[in-house]
């Protein structure tokens, strides 16, 4: 049984990277046609998305980006052995090298914004019902809402590409990834920095530089 970590051009994989893979594993590469993934090879492994096993895979991922453009595959991702491996990267070898061009010099930049939870609803003296009281709050997330929205467009612009999730997890209320050159990362914290400033009612996170999960738009083995 054989564990993929991400699909990178044969000089990011040749060597592989030192570190070790899930269960110490040593990694290895694969290369064909102007491809190569880096893989651990396993007896037997059931793999559960535990924070030591993802962050041992996200470590992996890294540090092949660190080398060159990367199609990070998806925590869990196994096969059989090295020759359906290898079929898979002669089947598909011309689509990952636009995939690979696509995320060349870019990184992920993530984005979490939650409102800024007042301690009373606006609610006038004769209005302490407890219905006056949830509506005055979905009037306050609305808005909250509405002003997230706002925020995603002008950093949209700074992005080749950009992911906007639909129905995010409370308290969220809007998570949105970003396709960014590595070269505006400063640029980009910046803008969101500035824009998150000008409301007091919204509290903005930037994540990142990752790899590029949510830009890798086909699971590729």
């Amino acid at each position: 049984m054989i564990y993929a970590y991400g699909i990178c051009e044969p000089g990011a994989a040749s060597p592989p990277p030192t570190r070790r893979g899930l269960g110490g594993a040593t990694l290895r590469a694969l290369k064909s046609d102007g491809v190569a993934v880096v893989y651990s090879r396993h007896r037997s492994l059931r793999p559960r998305p535990s924070p030591g096993l993802v962050l041992a895979h996200e470590r992996v991922v890294e540090a092949i980006m660190a080398r060159g453009p990367v199609l990070p595959l998806r925590f869990g991702t196994q096969l059989e052995g090295e020759e359906r491996l290898a079929a898979t990267l002669a089947e598909r070898g011309d689509e990952l090298l636009r995939s690979l061009e696509r995320v060349r010099g870019q990184v992920e930049l993530g984005l979490r914004v939650m409102p800024r939870r007042r301690s009373k609803p606006d609610l006038d003296p004769d209005e302490r019902s407890g219905r006056a009281y949830l509506l005055a709050r979905a009037g306050e997330h609305r808005r909250a809402t509405e002003a997230a929205r706002q925020l995603h467009a002008p950093l949209a612009e700074l992005a080749a590409a950009s992911v906007l999730r639909q129905r995010p997890a409370p308290p969220a209320i809007l998570v949105a990834a970003y396709l960014v050159d590595a070269a505006r990362v400063a640029e980009f914290r910046a803008r969101a920095d500035e824009i998150g400033a000008r409301r007091e009612d919204l509290y903005v996170v930037v994540t990142g530089p990752w790899p590029p999960y949510n830009f890798v738009t086909e699971e590729h083995v």
